[in-house]
């Protein structure tokens, strides 16, 4: 097993975090949102279409336990890309495939997925950077 517990907690803290909501939905687009996904790229990672994501979010389709399972993975990825980013530390895509494929991400998006999360923390960075600036 490649996965560090620590992110197999987030993953799992994540599920949890949206299982034990009382509204699903907003609960995911948070999650979404926070990370700089459109709905667009979510509905391509996970396999699904653009509308059934948006249906999820606004609560008009309960998520099944796959997708928890698949979106906390996901989310878990890209929450250990952008902490190693953070620590100046390399992003080997062989080792966070193999983190990805433990977490139950959909195999031919994880390069995908580790790409978007490094634009998430770029955009992260460039604003606060910015905003010292000021």
């Amino acid at each position: 097993m490649y996965t560090p517990e620590w992110i197999q907690e987030t993953a799992n803290r994540i599920a949890g975090d949206i299982v034990n909501a009382p509204e699903r939905g907003p609960r995911i687009q948070a999650y979404r949102s926070k990370n700089h996904l459109t709905q667009d790229e979510l509905s391509h990672i996970m396999r699904l279409r653009r509308e059934t994501i948006s249906r999820i979010e606004h609560g008009k389709v309960n998520p099944t336990t796959g997708f928890v399972h698949v979106f906390s993975g996901v989310m878990a990825l890209m929450e250990a890309v952008k902490t190693y980013r953070s620590q100046n530390r390399n992003v080997e895509y062989p080792y966070f495939s193999r983190i990805g494929i433990e977490l139950g991400a959909p195999p031919d998006s994880i390069a995908s997925i580790i790409d978007l999360a490094l634009q998430s923390y770029e955009q992260k960075r460039k604003k606060a950077i910015r905003s010292l600036e000021i």
